[in-house]
């Protein structure tokens, strides 16, 4: 949970289930800084343990404005002195996204 809490945030909503389907069955549901409180104020923890994370909250990511397809293509040409076609097949890799669709953002503008 220390790990978790440093990479992901302390405000991260985690589940920790515990000895799931046993007579010892437990779930710890919060924040990943509550779980963490309650698991340091034990002696042991014990039995086969399941960790869920949820996803990242909207607001705690800060996000950076969009750049768009012709932007970013612009500044691989200038940086990285590529062509258009490498720039958008870099462009492409970058988004996740194939490199027509990187083409119809670019005709599109975005």
């Amino acid at each position: 949970m220390e790990d978790v809490a440093a990479t992901l945030g302390t405000d991260r909503h985690v589940v920790i289930a515990r000895e799931v389907t046993k007579l010892h069955e437990e779930f710890l549901r919060g924040r990943a800084s509550e779980i963490l409180d309650q698991l340091k104020s034990r002696d042991t923890i014990k039995g086969e343990i399941t960790l869920l994370l949820g996803k990242a909250e909207e607001s705690a990511q800060p996000t950076a404005p969009r750049v768009t397809v012709r932007q970013r293509i612009a500044q691989i040409i200038a940086d990285e002195k590529l062509d258009e076609k490498a720039a958008l097949k870099k462009i492409a890799k970058e988004r996740g996204i194939s490199k027509s669709e990187a083409y119809r953002e670019l005709q599109r503008g975005s």
